[in-house]
């Protein structure tokens, strides 16, 4: 009976890391799955619940952009509080500085001569007036290590349970190394790359604050 039980114990908890598994096939599309094993799933999961609820942070470090044959440096100052953001890009195109700046609702840029636009959407409102189509609202998210939500991604950590690489959108994004946070006992992004076949972001994060 004793032996019984430990065996409906191992089925059981395999059936719970096969669904697991499957789950995550599911969400890669049609593409072949990455190999995950039930250890970094699990640690996966427990990273996202301590990773989703910080909608409050600031990061700064340093950007840069290259789209066909052009590209930009820029140092960014980047502070998070929910739905809003306020976004500084320091010497990107000779601009100087231009702020991206939305409650959640509408989004304003403003560069250093003071001229201002607004727009419903950040990455759109950046394309016409920088001519460089920046990801913001995907890095809201991926720049935590997460996945955006609202859209099927496909998702490859290491045994930690980080990402280190993620497709979503139409981008492919990188995480070449992480930076360990005192609070929390979390290890956050501290490079980022950032890929789509006609544009690359790259961003260093010398810089957390939680």
């Amino acid at each position: 009976m004793k032996r019984l039980r430990q065996r409906d114990s191992k089925i059981k908890a395999n059936t719970i890391w096969a669904g697991l598994l499957v789950t995550l096939t599911l969400l890669s599309g049609c593409a072949a799955p990455p190999v995950i094993s039930p250890e970094a799933a699990s640690a996966w999961s427990a990273r996202q619940a301590v990773l989703q609820p910080l909608t409050t942070w600031q990061a700064e470090g340093r950007i840069g952009v290259v789209s066909g044959q052009d590209g930009w440096h820029a140092h960014f100052q980047w502070a998070q509080r929910d739905a809003g953001y306020r976004i500084d890009l320091i010497g990107p195109l000779g601009q100087g500085r231009v702020t991206v700046e939305s409650e959640g609702w509408e989004v304003r840029l403003q560069t250093q001569d003071g001229q201002q636009w607004t727009a419903p959407d950040a990455d759109d409102l950046l394309e016409q007036h920088l001519g460089v189509r920046l990801p913001v609202n995907g890095l809201r998210y991926w720049a935590r290590g997460l996945p955006e939500p609202g859209s099927t991604p496909v998702l490859q950590m290491d045994s930690s349970g980080r990402l280190t690489r993620l497709e979503q959108n139409g981008w492919v994004i990188e995480y070449p190394a992480y930076a360990p946070i005192t609070i929390f006992n979390l290890d956050l992004p501290e490079r980022i790359v950032a890929r789509r076949p006609d544009l690359s972001v790259k961003l260093v994060i010398e810089q957390w604050k939680l």
